[in-house]
């Protein structure tokens, strides 16, 4: 793909040359949040059968039905009274959908106020118009500042994943940084020495344990967000959803070259320099350095676990059982619950790449 076919990959290609080498971290925000040409910044259909990928949410309306179940509980465990339900990075709306839906459903027995943060402005029309009628809070990211400090639910379901990576890797002894430069036009790994005094010391003790071979990817965005979440949220739950895992995992034999991964169209490659702006960029998690740092910001670790098992212990399947209830033999619903076993799925599956970390402040107050 040329600059003149690819606006990005000219803005790319011009900032390289005027600067050098950029941190893959900036390669990945330009191609996913330039303000124009951006992955994420473009338009609408990014998820679901018409998107170039699923969420969870896109899979069965239980999900957030479960969802639902646990924030009720989970407000009612932490004695909040009218509490606040953000989420970050609810793309089309789904999930906060099916949560209200359940809701009317089953009454919360409390009332809250709703608040969703996107970064995506078509997105944010879309979730304006959506919600109209519910009294929802439409805000963008730069608007974070204005949120008054609440009580409350925090939800982000897939959306640390989406925050600027950096690779760090180990060569030679050596510990390096993965850099963008220019080969002909197009954009190109380059390694270069890695300075261990520009990262904090959390964040440095995580590096310092990549195996020789390996590389890793992490983002100082995850840190950013607890810090921004952590100075809203006085009393309540932070609660992320994602695809990821421990240090001690992410480092085994098996994954030397990392997670970075690429999606376009429900297809999945490893090259995110082909075609910028055009697919999206993503890596999993590294959980071990976001409780590190969330500890660090005076959180508490209520739970780490897969998605799996948040999902049971939520009551997924009390949701299931009344959902089946009279249907036997009916080929619809068998379909029904092939469809949701995708949810719980813990051998490779969604049930078990997925986890589910909540983040807790101010229990000890209860």
């Amino acid at each position: 793909m040329s600059e003149i076919s690819n606006p990005l990959l000219y803005i790319i290609a011009k900032e390289i040359r005027k600067s050098g080498p950029i941190p893959f971290a900036r390669y990945m925000e330009l191609c996913l949040y330039h303000p124009r040409h951006g992955y994420y910044q473009r338009g609408l259909t990014v998820t679901g059968r018409e998107g170039d990928f699923y969420t969870a949410s896109h899979v069965h309306r239980f999900f957030g039905a479960t969802i639902a179940r646990w924030i009720e509980r989970k407000c009612r465990e932490l004695q909040l009274q009218d509490p606040d339900l953000l989420e970050l990075g609810p793309g089309n709306g789904q999930l906060i959908q099916d949560i209200l839906d359940q809701w009317t459903a089953e009454p919360p027995g409390r009332d809250f106020s709703l608040s969703l943060v996107e970064g995506s402005p078509p997105q944010r029309e879309h979730l304006s118009l959506k919600f109209s009628s519910v009294g929802i809070n439409v805000l963008s990211p730069d608007e974070w500042n204005t949120i008054p400090s609440f009580d409350g639910i925090v939800i982000a379901n897939e959306f640390f994943d989406a925050l600027p990576l950096q690779i760090f890797a180990r060569e030679e002894g050596e510990l390096k940084e993965i850099y963008v430069d220019l080969d002909n036009g197009n954009p190109r790994e380059t390694i270069v020495p890695l300075e261990l005094k520009q990262l904090d010391g959390t964040l440095t003790r995580i590096v310092e344990t990549i195996p020789e071979g390996h590389r890793i990817e992490v983002s100082i965005g995850w840190k950013d967000w607890l810090k921004r979440v952590g100075e809203k949220l006085d009393r309540g739950s932070l609660v992320i959803i994602d695809y990821g895992d421990t240090q001690e995992a992410l480092t085994a034999p098996w994954r030397m070259s990392g997670t970075l991964r690429c999606y376009s169209r429900h297809t999945v490659d490893t090259d995110p320099y082909q075609d910028p702006g055009e697919k999206d960029i993503t890596a999993h998690l590294n959980f071990t350095l976001i409780e590190d740092w969330a500890i660090e910001l005076g959180f508490t670790l209520d739970m780490f676990t897969s998605q799996s098992s948040y999902l049971i212990r939520g009551g997924i399947l009390d949701l299931l059982a009344e959902r089946m209830e009279g249907r036997e033999g009916d080929p619809e619903a068998m379909r029904e619950w092939l469809t949701i076993k995708n949810l719980i799925h813990d051998e490779g599956g969604m049930g078990d790449v997925f986890k589910v970390m909540v983040l807790t402040k101010g229990k000890e107050l209860c």
